[in-house]
């Protein structure tokens, strides 16, 4: 059960323009650490370790982008996404900057 009410950085951040949403690598949440926890148990431990990097970085890209209409370009980290692009405009200037190899490796984000 969680410690605490669920109060996600989208909400605070809706409506906002592109340019000032979060950029950069994005803390992992203790509430999206508590909810990957959660998670945990349901699950093989050789499963879920395969999978806890991505939760921890897709539910932390949640908390902040969630229903912010937004798309986002980030890398996943240990430490959290880093988020390198938000919103039509710097996504594409991104694209244009980089290889198509490393384009590939990144992840995108839209809700």
């Amino acid at each position: 059960m969680l410690t605490f009410p669920l109060h996600n950085a989208a909400l605070d951040l809706k409506g906002k323009p592109p340019e000032e949403l979060p950029h950069g690598l994005l803390t992992i949440p203790p509430e999206v650490r508590e909810l990957v926890e959660m998670e945990r148990a349901k699950h093989w431990p050789e499963a879920f370790a395969k999978a806890q990097l991505g939760l921890l970085n897709d539910w932390t890209m949640h908390w902040y982008f969630e229903d912010l209409c937004q798309e986002v370009t980030y890398r996943q980290t240990p430490d959290g996404p880093e988020v390198l692009a938000v919103g039509f405009d710097e996504a594409l200037a991104l694209q244009r900057a980089m290889s198509p190899e490393e384009h590939r490796k990144l992840k995108g984000y839209s809700a």
